[in-house]
């Protein structure tokens, strides 16, 4: 159940971490920083940490399910 609960977690700080780096790339920003366009390989990183992030939390979760089953098969017998 740890196991699951950590994946859990993990994968939640994965998915805002990516959102929150998603948000600030498309802040407008001053300056000779603020100059150009943003290339599409920035936004690859985030979408694969995203894609990531989410994939992790359902495997956490079905982790979470199996090992809670598991655990009401052992009282039955």
């Amino acid at each position: 159940m740890k196991r699951g609960i950590i994946s859990v977690f993990i994968s939640l700080v994965m998915i805002a971490l990516a959102t929150y780096r998603l948000w600030s790339l498309d802040q407008p920003k001053v300056g000779p920083v603020g100059d150009g366009e943003i290339p599409q390989f920035a936004y690859t990183s985030m979408y694969v940490a995203l894609a990531a992030g989410i994939v992790c939390l359902v495997l956490g979760v079905v982790r979470i399910i199996i090992e809670y089953k598991n655990k009401g098969e052992g009282r039955e017998n």
